[in-house]
């Protein structure tokens, strides 16, 4: 067994820790066949920014509260998700990233607030997935979940996602489930090199310039993902703790000099008729590609999907 099951570790943003009891170290620990005849009696317990819980270490009946990140955790698990909220776009199946990962008999429920108490206790979960950030919020109603079924929250939109996704699946016995997944990130990004080669990049929300505004991304999973790849991203910063700034629409010229502008929104017409956006270098050349929002918070599969995106817009202009 390795050591790693048996650490606590401290991570940068959130520490993010991991302490995990013995039924859950034996599962983590056993073979296959045991793992088939697992449990919910056998728990692990995970402590984070604002969060001390225990939960089954292998649920048999999962609800997913959000759709984006919280559901990419429970389908890298391999969890048995009987439903899922999308907050993103209500009453649809999660698609992008997450096409044909999700069971066919999996439902979809709630509204864009996520499902409602009700709905969830009416399917008995032994277990309820959402993010970190929506549990310390109390997006949801904590306390109410608690009584349904125990609630896993986890950390899914961090720069640092590769480090999050080992430890939190360490934690829980299954991160050699989650190494594939792993692989293949890096074997993306590797053969991104051949068309990244250090060009300059920006990455931006465009959703609110209605407002007069965009938000320029420095320290996001984007950022993360694209530097590996091997861009330069204009105003990256490791070391932001917001992950952003504000940019006027006077000031779009601060980031005239990325050869390439990925804008994440739901509508790309409303930066489209704001002559300062036409005039950056990258916009008049053809070269500004809207990024869809459900790529702003999750791990790997994310990861992975984010660089795919670059990688066919860069190579499409070439």
């Amino acid at each position: 067994m390795s050591s790693r099951f048996l650490s606590s570790r401290t991570l940068d943003r959130r520490g993010f820790f991991v302490l995990a009891g013995a039924a859950a170290l034996a599962t983590a620990c056993s073979p296959r066949s045991q793992d088939a005849a697992a449990t919910t009696s056998e728990t692990v317990r995970m402590t984070g920014d604002g969060f001390d819980v225990t939960v089954p270490t292998r649920p048999t009946r999962v609800v997913v509260m959000e759709g984006r990140g919280d559901l990419e955790f429970a389908l890298l698990a391999g969890y048995p998700i009987i439903a899922t909220g999308n907050t993103f776009q209500p009453g649809a199946r999660p698609a992008g990233q997450f096409d044909g990962l999700l069971d066919a008999n999996t439902e979809v429920i709630g509204g864009p607030d996520g499902p409602a108490a009700e709905e969830i206790a009416a399917l008995s979960p032994d277990l309820i997935v959402m993010r970190a950030n929506g549990w310390r919020l109390d997006w949801y109603g904590n306390e109410q979940l608690t009584k349904i079924a125990p609630v896993l929250p986890v950390e899914v939109n961090e720069p640092n996602f590769e480090q999050y996704t080992v430890d939190q699946f360490s934690a829980i016995g299954l991160v050699d489930t989650v190494q594939p997944r792993l692989d293949e990130y890096h074997r993306t990004i590797n053969d991104a090199a051949a068309v990244t080669n250090g060009r300059r990049i920006a990455l931006i929300t465009s959703e609110p310039v209605a407002k007069g505004y965009v938000i320029v991304w420095t320290n996001y999973l984007g950022n993360a993902v694209a530097t590996d790849m091997g861009f330069t991203v204009l105003q990256n910063n490791p070391q932001d703790e917001e992950g952003n700034y504000r940019l006027s629409v006077e000031n779009l010229n601060q980031i005239a000099d990325a050869e390439f502008i990925f804008h994440q929104t739901t509508d790309p017409t409303q930066i489209d008729g704001i002559a300062a956006w036409q005039n950056l270098p990258a916009v008049a050349a053809g070269r500004s590609a809207v990024l869809d929002p459900q790529l702003n918070n999750g791990l790997v599969i994310t990861a992975t999907s984010f660089a795919n995106r670059l990688i066919d817009v860069v190579r499409k202009a070439d």
